[in-house]
């Protein structure tokens, strides 16, 4: 069988179902090249990011324009559509991580450690205490002759950016940015002990908005030297998508 032009009224998710692949490629749609973005991620402090590090943005960020087709344009299930949504924030914010583990190295503001530990740890015969059975663990550190890289915590890296002021994002912006942290952590199922815990009791529509708000603030940040190609614009918020996440925001402020 031969391609074919796109028929008159098929949307893009509709262009690339298995049934209609003798739609030609150039009038299927198709998901931003990696190489266009991988040259939006080499400004400024980005421009000594490590290779690995760069392509996995670039694939999360084609996977995040794919998704948000999926949510515009496909009717899904209530508890399916939040798992899309949840699928996106937790993307979203492994980019995030991602840039700024790498800012907080290049800035100089990651942890070290001037210990390591030397075999495993030691413990002692149990003993009874107030009536509480206990025993001491004790562990032998070595001094190191200069510092390594110790491990950075998702919290830390965006307390440090915080503090130190790494990008330009408003400091009102660093409690959702950690609400968001939070949801991103429902990757770990067992996390949820109660109802209100479930992805689908605590994962919103807005949350999804506020990701994508907070993703394009912090890849269109001055210090990154943004090209104007606009490779990123997939992310930005229609009008009615901006009205309602400042709507959301407002009654969270009250």
């Amino acid at each position: 069988m031969g391609t074919r032009v796109r028929p008159e009224g098929m949307g893009d998710f509709e262009s690339i179902l298995e049934k209609n692949t003798d739609v030609k490629y150039s009038d299927r749609w198709h998901p931003i090249m990696v190489s266009d973005f991988e040259r939006e991620l080499i400004g400024g402090q980005l421009q000594s990011m490590n290779y690995a590090l760069r392509k996995n943005i670039a694939y999360a960020l084609q996977y995040l324009e794919f998704l948000q087709l999926e949510q515009k344009e496909v009717h899904l299930h209530e508890i399916v559509a939040t798992h899309l949504l949840k699928s996106y924030i937790v993307t979203a914010m492994g980019i995030i991580e991602g840039i700024f583990h790498h800012i907080v190295i290049v800035n100089g503001y990651n942890k070290k450690s001037d210990w390591e530990v030397l075999g495993k740890p030691i413990h002692t015969n149990v003993f009874r205490e107030n009536g509480n059975e206990k025993k001491y663990v004790i562990s032998v550190e070595q001094k190191l002759t200069s510092p390594v890289p110790a491990q950075m915590d998702f919290e830390y890296l965006i307390n440090k950016v915080q503090e130190k002021r790494l990008v330009r994002l408003s400091g009102k912006a660093y409690p959702y940015l950690k609400k968001l942290k939070r949801l991103r952590n429902k990757v770990h199922l067992h996390i949820a002990m109660t109802k209100e815990e479930t992805d689908y009791n605590s994962i919103e529509y807005y949350d999804y908005l506020l990701a994508r708000y907070i993703l394009l603030a912090i890849l269109s940040d001055e210090q990154f030297n943004p090209n104007p190609r606009g490779a990123f614009d997939f992310l930005k918020l229609s009008k009615e998508q901006t009205r309602q996440l400042a709507e959301y925001l407002m009654k969270e402020k009250d």
